[in-house]
């Protein structure tokens, strides 16, 4: 009959050590966890302790029944009970029963609650949850795999948007049902996920509420870099948004190559250093959903995991879109209006006009009742946000009266403003940072380099220290030419590389011109216009045939 390594439940069949994973079979597993080959509820054997909390262990075991690995967690919370050498029983300490039995009716609720969402894909099903040795259990898939910190150390250290994106998105999405569920995690860090060999993320390591936050009850769980600032407060109230911030401290980790500072050191503060090569490559909206998820107040945190998938699944150009999108259905309905009533006699541009005003109208009446039920929500939220449209007073460098929250600021308008002007505005006031969108945009009304438009909105409020996103004009796409006739070679070039334009030349000999100056465009004429970054083949001058002649012998 075969055997099983009590190390990985590989086969061994009668060997001393383990050709798998080099486990002695003769080991012994010392007190307080379950001794070696225990066997709980006549079927599931016990191995090798693979991991231990605040809550409980873990163990490698085997199903005897689906003849699969499988992980064995054991609620055995740190200080409060043990067990004697060799025993399977466990023993609570004198004076801590109650608080054991309070505990342990938590993790029954929590973990019963937590397997009914077995058939989310980026968690880890359980599928067994019982009760023996004065204690409670829960038996879980054994998945190989590895934790994704390690697996971000394997990727160098950090890893891009792009391979980021399609891993954490699914994962904030099953965080959305947990919460919905009646549920929380609050213990999400680098370690608490795993990638599987397909190169997919599941969330491990759940725990319950108790243990991830400091209290007079039993020691706290807590992870550098990952734990709210909250989590370290014991009268602080923990929500969704707690969670918000371990997802984005993880996410930020994993682009970074380095977590936040711990929450309750940022208290102070609240700033974010981002490392400037990474700044650079990050898409703006990402930047400024990791600084909204991990804001250090809970007040102006991102609120929910749908709201964080919201800010990541989306770049700010997506609302100009809708805008346009607005903007030429209205137009389209007044063209249908016009085509429509014009063959009654009434003059067309009326109902152009008509139809264009209740368009409008119907908007504006939509945008109030929206922006009023934000306004409800938010004071719902949180009182400190409650006065912060109407009764805030606004000047046109972004100065608020009547802002309650001192950590809050009214964002300025960088909009029709030279960009390095802003940039430089920025560091003086030292209450936000400024960064500029990758992609910049033509425009035929804002001159190059000066702020298109920015997120967030000006007026709007948002904490010090955030970031603002902007996109900086190029300038209109059609350039006209400039007159370049006698410009040295050298001067053409600058004036139309800066202009956009990639530069060609063809030389001519020519009687008029002096030799290395510019004749003029090959294929256009001054003040006709092309579109930036069209190549323009300039005609230069050899002087004139003798003297290229000449020249030539």
């Amino acid at each position: 009959m075969s055997q099983l390594c009590l190390g990985c439940m590989c086969e061994i069949n009668g060997e001393q050590i383990c050709p798998h994973c080099g486990f002695d079979k003769d080991s012994v597993q010392s007190a307080p966890f379950l001794p070696l080959g225990a066997l709980l509820q006549e079927r599931y054997l016990v191995g090798k302790q693979i991991d231990n909390s605040v809550e409980g262990a873990y163990y490698i075991g085997y199903d005897n029944f689906m003849h699969s690995p499988i992980v064995i967690h054991e609620f055995l919370p740190a200080g409060i009970c043990g067990r004697a050498p060799g025993n399977t029983e466990i023993v609570i300490r004198e004076g801590s029963e109650s608080t054991f039995a309070s505990l342990q009716k938590s993790f029954l609720k929590y973990y019963r609650t937590l397997a009914r969402l077995r058939e989310l894909s980026s968690i880890t099903p359980i599928y067994d949850i019982f009760s023996e040795n004065g204690t409670c259990y829960t038996v879980e898939e054994k998945l190989d795999c590895i934790t994704f910190g390690e697996y971000i150390q394997r990727s160098g250290g950090s890893i891009d948007w792009n391979t980021a994106r399609p891993m954490f998105m699914p994962v904030l999405s099953a965080l959305t049902s947990i919460h919905e569920s009646g549920i929380t995690h609050f213990g999400i860090n680098p370690e608490s996920l795993v990638v599987t060999p397909a190169g997919k993320l599941r969330l491990q390591c759940f725990s319950i509420k108790d243990i991830r936050q400091q209290n007079r009850i039993i020691d706290a769980e807590l992870f550098d870099g990952c734990s709210a600032p909250e989590q370290y407060d014991p009268d602080a109230h923990l929500d969704e948004s707690t969670d918000v911030y371990g997802f984005t401290a993880t996410l930020f980790y994993a682009l970074t190559g380095r977590l936040p500072e711990d929450g309750d050191k940022r208290k102070p503060d609240g700033k974010l250093p981002l490392p400037t090569a990474v700044f650079k490559q990050l898409p703006p909206h990402v930047v400024t959903a990791l600084a909204g998820g991990l804001q250090v107040l809970m007040s102006t945190r991102t609120k929910t995991c749908e709201e964080l998938k919201a800010q990541l699944s989306a770049a700010p150009t997506v609302r100009a879109i809708q805008t346009e999108a607005t903007r030429n259905a209205a137009q389209a309905a007044a063209v249908k209006s016009y085509n429509a009533n014009k063959k009654n006699g009434i003059p067309g541009f009326a109902w152009v006009l008509i139809s264009v005003l209740s368009a409008l109208l119907i908007l504006t009446v939509a945008a109030i009742f929206f922006v009023g039920q934000m306004q409800v929500e938010k004071s719902d939220e949180d009182d400190t946000l409650s006065t912060t449209s109407a009764s805030s007073a606004v000047t046109s460098e972004g100065i608020s009266e009547g802002i309650s929250d001192p950590n809050s600021m009214v964002v300025p308008n960088l909009c029709d403003k030279e960009y390095q002007r802003v940039v430089e505005e920025a560091s003086t006031t030292n209450e936000y940072t400024v960064i500029k969108e990758s992609e910049e945009m033509f425009s035929n009304t804002v001159k190059e380099g000066y702020v298109v438009s920015q997120i967030p909105e000006a007026g709007s409020i948002a904490s010090k220290g955030s970031t603002i996103v902007v996109v900086v004009s190029k300038g209109p796409q059609q350039r006209e030419l400039p007159s370049i006739n006698s410009l040295s070679l050298e001067e053409a070039i600058a004036t139309l590389s800066d202009m956009g334009f990639i530069v060609n030349k063809t030389e001519v000999a020519n009687d008029q011109i002096a030799k290395g100056s510019v004749i003029g465009y090959k294929d256009y004429k001054a003040g006709d216009t092309a579109p930036y970054g069209a190549k323009l083949t300039i005609t230069v001058s050899l002087g004139s045939e003798d003297s290229s002649s000449n020249s030539a012998t």
